[in-house]
Formats: structure tokens, sequence, C-alpha cells
């Protein structure tokens, strides 16, 4: 019986995380775009989207606690069954098997063991349960990590880089080993101090293109060259620390003005002036 409860339980606590997950993100993008939503009067579509969120992540939450339900009273049940026969065999039994006060005593602690027995298995069914998230976080531990921060045997110059050529060689690049490829193998070189304007339409690869820059993710195939170097063969600190970008959405760190313009603490106030 709790191998049946535990198959069907754990399932749902998954599909419940999952759903959860999507909740909370919508819920964060709303309150992060609520000038915008207001804006375009769009409120009634995004409070519509958020009640049909919180519907999907309510049906998994009330199916596992109806299984549970159903596992108590099954349990219940069956410490009925067993401590009804039980006295109807005492009520058998020859007079002067057993003393009354003996009898009265076996059929009390007979009911508080049932109750603790449902208490101890419905425990433990829950705590199968919460096992999920452990889960969750292991697979976050599976990950793997990303690049050293600094190679010693292969760091470049101190004023790398100097021109600012980039030269894409075969680049070819997908999110996951069994994705489909997300640039297919381009090829191109772009001069220094250059000015190069990228077009294409939403998913085209435009910001995987600068996410390569920066080694967010790895190419799957070929190179990436700035000023005759292999990114790929250097640490992500000296790649990272060299390159400057200007993220479409404008983000403040919490601290001095001082602090976001120079958070690393690299520069002296007139350096910065």
């Amino acid at each position: 019986m709790q191998r049946y409860y535990l198959a069907s339980a754990k399932e749902l606590m998954r599909i419940n995380g999952t759903t959860k997950s999507a909740l909370a993100n919508h819920l964060g993008e709303s309150i992060s775009g609520a000038i915008t939503i207001r804006a375009f009067e769009e409120e009634d579509h995004f409070f519509a989207k958020n009640l049909e969120l919180v519907d999907k992540n309510a049906g998994p939450y009330f199916f596992n606690f109806a299984a549970t339900e159903w596992l108590i009273e099954r349990l219940e049940i069956m410490g009925a069954v067993v401590l009804s026969s039980s006295a109807f065999v005492m009520a058998l039994l020859p007079a002067g098997t057993f003393s009354p006060g003996f009898i009265g005593m076996a059929l009390s602690y007979g009911l508080s063991l049932n109750n603790s027995f449902v208490n101890t298995i419905q425990k433990q069914c829950d705590l199968a349960n919460k096992i999920i998230s452990v889960e969750r976080v292991n697979q976050y531990m599976d990950i793997p990590s990303e690049a050293p921060e600094v190679i010693e045997e292969n760091r470049p110059a101190p004023d790398w880089p100097q021109v600012g050529s980039v030269e894409l060689k075969d680049l070819k690049i997908r999110y996951r080993g069994d994705a489909p490829l997300v640039l297919h193998g381009i090829t191109c070189k772009f001069q220094g101090r250059d000015k190069i304007g990228i077009v294409g339409r939403t998913g085209s690869g435009k910001t995987t293109l600068i996410g390569a820059l920066f080694r967010l993710v790895e190419p799957a195939e070929g190179k990436i060259i700035i000023d005759s170097m292999d990114i790929s063969t250097i640490g992500l600190h000296d790649l990272r620390s060299r390159l400057g970008i200007i993220p479409q959405d404008p983000t403040l760190f919490q601290g001095t003005v001082r602090y976001n313009l120079d958070p690393l603490g690299q520069f002296s106030d007139q350096q910065i002036w």
C-alpha cells in the first residue's frame, strides 16, 4: 500500500515543484515590469495568467493531499480490522482464559498503537516526499563547473587586447549536448575599432554570440580569436575583466554611485572622473 502511494506522491511533488517555479517566475516578472504593464493596460491579462498558474500549481498539491488522505484512511481501516478481529477472538475464548482487566488493557493499547502506527507511516511518507527537494538540489550539484578563472601558464599580456580585432572560425554553439545548434558554423572577422551592428529576428542567436565572447556558453566547435589569442585557452577572469558590455536592461548594485562605476576598486577617484 505504501509502495503504491509513494510512486504517485513523489511524481506529484515533482510536478508541484515545477509549476511553483513557473508561478514564482511570473510573479517576479510582473512585479519588475509593473510600470510597463500599467502603461499598456495589460493588468487583466497578467492577472488572468497569474490565476492560471496558481490553478496549475494548486492541482498537484490537491491531488497529493488526496493521496495522503487515501493512505491514512486505508491504514485506519486496516488497524480497525485487526483490532476488531482481536476483540472477536478474545470474545470466543473460553471464560477465564484472560482476565477482563487484561482484555480491556489490550484493547486500550491497541487503539493507541493504531493511532501511533498511522502517524508514523504518515511522517515517513511525508519525509519521502520532501526528499524530492534534495533531488532538485542534487541536480545543481552535478552541474559541471566553469573553466578556471586564471590559467597561469597561459595568461595574456597586461595590455591585451590592444587592437580589439575579433575573428570567428567555424563557430558552432549549442546549450546542451543533445540540443540543436544555435549558431551554425559562423566564420567572420571584425577589425579593431570598427563599429559592427548585428541584426536578426528574435532567437536568431545575437545574444548567444555576445555570451560566447564572454564564454558564458562554451563553443561546441570552432574558435573565437581576439588579437591573435584563442579565448578558450585563457582563464575566465583574464578574459572577462578585459571586455566591457552595456546590457539591454540597466542594473544598479546596492551601494554608492562610485561602487557601481568601479565595483572591484581598481581605479582612483581621479581616474574615474
